[in-house]
């Protein structure tokens, strides 16, 4: 078995556990097992289920003493999951496992699960045959990590739905920013003919159950709380799992959908809203739901998406409920007359 001291062990984890944002404590772990263990290659990959179908993308690819931080699912295409020795395998059992490769290496991969016990990410070791890996001290580790995200799971999500909360909100909305402006930066320094997808761009949706308070009066909390669980599980199977959900407070969501077209846009959250509008909710029955988006301009101000989009969103409720406007759409047809947000309105924290 290769020694490892029990400083630089240590060291290693402290440097790992220091960060409270999860995309950045998986590079962290990425790149600090990469240098503890020597290995040639380590790999994370996301696991994504949609509608059913399992999509794997490359996340972080650490090798050559460089590290590589994809967008998976946005900029990196689907990987075939039989074609990785054992990931099938992992996804099934949940556990640990360890395959030969035809080229006399070994591929270890160790899985995370998400709340509902879905395997949602893949860490892949890559070692030589003749390397002497101390799996005990790969396992620890891992168990610490995982402890680890079981923290940060349970300050960033909503206890009763497990979708991301309000106080996630503003930092996630921060990324999706700084990931339009380095597309821009990038469209504009490339000097070459755009593609259809690079028309892609983000957008902010909110969402709210018409008439909640009628659910609670008539049926009772507990009901109540059932249909925002439930409202919850059909947001996951409607959207991508690249696309991110919150819980904004009561019965009102927030969708950030990720990199899409404006019919791409709308499409998804028309169909949301068809969903919703014919899910039979236990004893309560017919529930339904206004939304109102915006798309995330380049440069755009945090708050000021918001706002937009809860315009949108109050004039979906205010002109007959259970119906989808987009901001932009409403302004050119004379709909909301300017620009202003309604941010003063709006407590955000």
């Amino acid at each position: 078995m290769e020694k490892h001291s029990s400083e630089k062990v240590i060291k290693s984890l402290a440097y790992v556990t220091q960060h409270a944002d999860r995309e950045v404590l998986e590079t962290s772990l990425a790149s600090s097992l990469y240098n503890l263990l020597s290995v040639p290659r380590i790999i994370l990959y996301k696991i994504f289920y949609n509608t059913e179908q399992i999509e794997c993308y490359c996340s972080i690819k650490v090798e050559d003493d460089e590290t590589h931080v994809m967008d998976a699912g946005l900029s990196t295409e689907a990987i075939e999951i039989n074609a990785v020795p054992g990931l099938e395998n992992c996804i099934e059992t949940k556990d640990t496992v360890l395959t030969e490769t035809d080229t006399n290496q070994y591929v270890m991969l160790y899985p995370t699960t998400n709340q509902f016990n879905q395997v949602v990410s893949i860490f892949r070791i890559d070692t030589y045959a003749e390397q002497k890996i101390n799996e005990e001290l790969i396992s620890g580790y891992f168990q610490i990590y995982k402890n680890y995200l079981k923290l940060l799971d349970e300050s960033e999500r909503d206890t009763l739905t497990g979708l991301l909360n309000r106080r996630t909100f503003e930092r996630d909305l921060q990324k999706v920013l700084t990931e339009k402006n380095n597309q821009m930066t990038y469209l504009q320094d490339d000097g070459q003919r755009r593609s259809d997808k690079d028309n892609y761009t983000h957008w902010l949706a909110v969402t709210d159950i018409d008439f909640f308070k009628r659910v609670n009066d008539n049926f009772g909390h507990l009901y109540g709380d059932e249909v925002l669980l439930l409202m919850a599980n059909l947001m996951r199977e409607s959207f991508r799992g690249n696309d991110i959900l919150f819980r904004f407070g009561g019965e009102e969501f927030v969708i950030i959908l990720r990199s899409t077209s404006k019919d791409g846009a709308y499409q998804a959250l028309e169909r949301f809203r068809r969903t919703v509008e014919e899910y039979d909710f236990p004893q309560v029955g017919r529930v339904t739901t206004s939304l109102g988006y915006v798309e995330i301009a380049e440069n755009s101000i945090p708050t000021e998406i918001l706002g937009f989009a809860d315009e949108a969103l109050y004039f979906s409720k205010d002109n007959g409920r259970n119906q989808l406007n987009q901001y932009e759409k409403l302004i050119a047809d004379g709909h909301l007359t300017s620009h202003q947000s309604v941010v003063d309105d709006i407590e955000l924290f």
